[in-house]
C-alpha cells in the first residue's frame, strides 16, 4: 500500500521511491521505517539516507490504520477553561509528546451525558488509550461508555465500581485539607464554612478531612457545608448565604479554584478585610491567589505531575495490558496572609445580627 495521498497535488514522494533509491523491495523499506526487527544495518542505513534524500514523511494515519494503532490518546476534561484541567492536559502531553503519541482533547463543559458522548466519539477515532476526567462518578451514560472501552483507561480523581476496567490518578485531598482545618483551628476558627461541588471524590475527602479535623480536637462539628457546581456563580451565592446565617463563619474554605472569583466579589461588596475580618483559604493555586492582597492560603498540588502520571500509566498498559492501577499524589497547605486569628470584627458582625 502507498503512503502516499490520493491525488495529492503536492506529488510527495512515497515508499515506492524510497525503494528505487535505495536499491531494495517496498517491504525492507516498511520494516525499516516502522521500527521492526529483521534489517541488517547497511540496509537500515540505505533506506533511511534514501528517506532523508527524498524528504519522504510516512503518513502516520495509513501506518496506523495497518497496524491497528493511531499514535493517539484521546483526553476527556469536565471544563478545558478551569486552569487546572489546561495544567493537567499539558503535563500529559509533555509525556506523550516524546513518546510519539498525539493529544485529541475534548470538553464536555461539565454536563455527564457529553462525557458519555465524547468517549463513544473518541473510541470511534481509534485512539489507542483513554484519559478521562468525568463530571460524576454515577451517570449512567459515562459508566455504559467506560464498560464499553476496548483501550486503556486512566480515570482522574474519581471513584468508579470496580466493574470498570480503569486505572487511576488520584490526589490525596483528604491530607491537604487536613492541614488547611487543622491550621484554622489552631488560629481559634470555630465556626467555618466550606464549599464544595457535586458528590464526588474530592468532595467526599474533603468534607471527612474537615470533620475529622474537628474530631482530633475533642470540638463540635461547628461546619456550614455549601454543595454546587463548582462555579464563580456558585462561589459568590456560597458566600452570601454564609454571611448571612445568624452565626456567620469567621473562616471560610472554597474547594475548587473556579469558586474564587464569585466568592472575592461577595466578600469586597460586604466591605469585609480578608485575614482580618474573614479567613479564606481555596484549592489549586492559580495567580489570583497568589496576587490577591493579602494573598490566599491555598491547598496545593502539581497538576501537571497528575497529567504526566496519567500519561505514563496510560502509555505503560498500551504497551503492556495488566490489572488496574491506583497511583495517589500529594496535596499540601500552603498558608498565607489570608488565615489570620477571629478578630472582633467577626464577633461584632454577630452580635449586631442577634441585636
Amino acid at each position: 500500500m502507498s503512503d502516499n495521498l490520493p491525488g495529492d497535488p503536492k506529488g510527495r514522494p512515497g515508499i515506492k521511491a524510497v525503494a528505487a533509491l535505495a536499491g531494495v523491495g517496498i517491504a525492507s523499506v516498511s520494516r525499516v521505517l516502522s521500527g521492526q526487527p529483521g534489517s541488517s544495518p547497511q540496509l537500515t542505513q540505505r533506506v533511511l539516507e534514501a528517506a532523508r534524500t527524498l524528504g519522504y514523511a510516512p503518513n502516520a494515519l495509513a501506518q496506523g490504520l495497518r497496524r491497528r494503532a493511531t499514535r493517539s490518546i484521546g483526553f476527556v476534561g469536565s471544563d478545558i477553561t478551569n486552569p487546572l484541567i489546561a495544567s493537567i492536559v499539558r503535563g500529559a502531553e509533555s509525556v506523550l509528546t516524546v513518546a510519539g503519541f498525539s493529544v485529541l482533547l475534548t470538553n464536555s463543559g461539565g454536563v455527564p451525558s457529553v462525557d458519555a458522548e465524547r468517549i463513544e466519539v473518541l473510541m470511534h477515532r481509534q485512539v489507542d488509550g483513554l484519559i478521562v476526567l468525568p463530571t460524576l462518578e454515577d451517570d449512567p451514560a459515562t459508566l455504559l461508555a467506560l464498560r464499553n472501552t476496548k483501550c486503556p483507561v486512566v480515570l482522574i480523581d474519581r471513584a468508579f465500581p470496580a466493574d470498570i476496567p480503569a486505572h487511576y490518578v488520584l490526589s490525596d485531598h483528604y491530607q491537604g485539607m487536613g492541614d488547611a482545618a487543622r491550621a484554622l483551628l489552631d488560629k481559634g476558627h470555630r465556626r467555618i464554612g466550606l464549599v464544595v461541588g457535586r458528590d464526588v471524590r474530592p468532595t467526599r475527602e474533603r468534607v471527612r478531612a474537615m470533620e475529622d479535623a474537628y474530631d482530633r480536637l475533642g470540638l463540635p462539628r461547628n461546619l456550614i457545608v455549601h454543595r454546587g457546581t463548582l462555579s464563580s456563580d456558585h462561589g459568590e451565592v456560597a458566600i452570601e448565604e454564609m454571611l448571612a446565617d445568624d452565626d456567620p463563619p469567621t473562616a471560610i474554605v472554597l474547594g475548587g479554584n473556579q469558586l474564587l472569583e464569585g466568592a472575592l466579589q461577595a466578600i469586597h461588596r460586604r466591605g469585609l478585610q480578608i485575614g482580618r475580618d474573614l479567613s479564606l483559604v481555596s484549592c489549586d493555586d492559580v495567580p489570583l491567589c497568589r496576587f490577591h492582597q493579602p494573598p490566599i492560603a491555598t491547598v496545593m498540588r502539581d497538576a501537571e505531575q497528575l497529567g504526566a502520571r496519567a500519561a505514563q500509566l496510560v502509555l505503560t498498559h498500551i504497551e503492556t495490558p495488566g490489572t488496574p492501577e491506583s497511583v495517589s499524589l500529594p496535596t499540601w497547605f500552603e498558608s498565607r496572609a489570608s488565615c489570620g486569628a477571629p478578630s472582633g470584627t467577626s464577633v461584632q458582625r454577630r452580635a449586631d445580627k442577634v441585636r
